[in-house]
This record gives structure tokens, C-alpha cells and sequence, in this order.
């Protein structure tokens, strides 16, 4: 009997358990690297740097459109106390006022204009005076740049309904501009969103494992390493056998 020298099967075994103990990783980790050249490593790299960079985009956007809404929310305060200085100076202008009430109104109208004023020196994110402020907001690989006007009201003056109603209107275009750049930010994020689901989707067909199929390879693998063990087995005792023949 011509038995097969044992020396020839060992690199099909070596490649075996080479094979199933790398498969037995992907499985412990739930992830395949099916990237056995260096252009797939490099591809997938760059689709998660590009993965990367969007979320830390998406995350400054999202942060954008807070401080947005934090200013539109004084906005809205201060356009409310615009009205009553509107009233105040209505009132304080008429001819049936005496001067006493006039003093009275002159007060309230500085204490609502200081109100208002301390709401914008207090309006922040993050510790960030957000009025009279330019913010360029970084989002992956583009940028977003918003203004927010000073809107300081301490010229306004109780004798001036024109400045004012100049004031009012300024508020109003603050406004719509901030609504504008909400909008802007709302519509980049969904489209870093889109994004970021695609390159993760292509990026997952690169190098996430389907675990089925993982380990269907894994015991496929197995099985064959055990076949070619047991087969290197029984050549060695068939070799034992014919030496223990040849001695007798």
C-alpha cells in the first residue's frame, strides 16, 4: 500500500487552523474584516473618517441650532417688551398726562428698556455671549456661517416712538433671519444624516460581518481541520504499523 507522505498535508492543515482561528475572532468580535488587501482597508478607513467627521459636523450643527433657538427665544421676549415701551411712550406723549405720571412712565419705560438689555448681555451657550456675535460653524466638510445682531435698546428713548417702531422692525428682520438659519442647519443635518446612514451602510458590506455566514465558514473550517487531523492520524499510526512490521 502506497501510503501519502504526511509532510504534504501539513500546509493545507496549517492554512486550516490559520483560517478557522481567525474566524473563531470575527465571531468573538462581531466583526469581519473581509479585507485581506490594503486598497479594502484603506477604502473602509477613509469611509469611516468620513463617518467621523459628519457626526462631529452633525453634533456642531445640532449645537447651532440650540444656540438659534436660545436667541429666538429673546427675540420673542423682547418684541413683547418693545410693545409695552411702544405703549409706554404712547401714554407719555399725550397731552392729558400731568407730569408726575410722566415721571412714573419715564421710570418704567428705563426699567423695561434695562430689562431688555440685560437679557441680551445674558443671552449664552456655553458660556458665549450670543448677540453681536459671527459664529462659522464647522459641519464635516462644509461650513455654515450665522450672525446675530447686538440689538442693544438703551438709545431708545420714551420721546422717540419713530425709533422705536425702527427698533420693532429690526427685531422683526433678527428674527427671520435666525428662522432662516435654523432652517439652513435643519436641512444640513438631515442631509450629514443621509449621509452618514449610506457610508455606513457601504461601509458595513466592507467590513461588518454576517455573523450566519461567519459561522457556517467557522464550522466548515472546523470540519475539514478535524478531517485532515484524523486523517494525518491514521497515516501516522498506518506508518507505526508498517515500521513495528519491518523491526519484527
Amino acid at each position: 500500500m502506497q501510503v501519502k507522505p504526511f509532510n504534504s498535508s501539513l500546509p493545507q492543515l496549517n492554512s486550516d487552523t490559520q483560517k478557522r482561528d481567525k474566524t473563531l475572532e470575527k465571531i468573538a468580535s462581531a466583526t469581519e474584516l473581509k479585507l485581506e488587501d490594503s486598497a479594502s482597508r484603506t477604502i473602509a478607513d477613509l469611509m469611516q473618517s468620513e463617518i467621523s467627521t459628519l457626526s462631529q459636523g452633525l453634533m456642531n450643527a445640532n449645537d447651532g441650532i440650540a444656540m438659534m433657538q436660545i436667541t429666538d427665544g429673546t427675540l420673542q421676549n423682547l418684541s413683547q417688551q418693545t410693545q409695552k415701551l411702544s405703549d409706554l411712550s404712547v401714554r407719555h406723549n399725550s397731552g392729558s398726562m400731568n407730569e408726575s405720571q410722566k415721571q412714573a412712565l419715564q421710570s418704567e419705560f428705563y426699567r423695561t428698556v434695562e430689562s431688555m438689555d440685560q437679557a441680551i448681555t445674558s443671552t449664552s451657550y456655553n458660556g458665549k455671549t450670543l448677540f453681536g456675535t459671527e459664529m462659522t460653524i464647522g459641519m464635516g466638510n462644509s461650513s455654515f456661517t450665522a450672525s446675530i445682531p447686538n440689538l442693544t435698546p438703551s438709545e431708545l428713548s420714551i420721546n422717540n416712538p419713530d425709533g422705536i417702531e425702527a427698533y420693532r422692525e429690526r427685531l422683526a428682520q433678527a428674527t427671520g433671519e435666525i428662522g432662516s438659519t435654523v432652517n439652513g442647519l435643519v436641512s444640513s443635518s438631515n442631509s450629514m444624516i443621509n449621509t452618514i446612514t449610506n457610508v455606513s451602510a457601504a461601509k458595513s458590506q466592507i467590513a461588518d460581518a454576517d455573523m450566519a455566514k461567519t459561522v457556517q465558514d467557522f464550522q466548515q473550517t472546523n470540519l475539514r481541520l478535524d478531517m485532515g487531523q484524523l486523517a494525518a492520524a491514521h497515516h501516522t499510526d498506518v506508518l507505526r504499523q508498517s515500521i513495528e512490521r519491518l523491526l519484527a
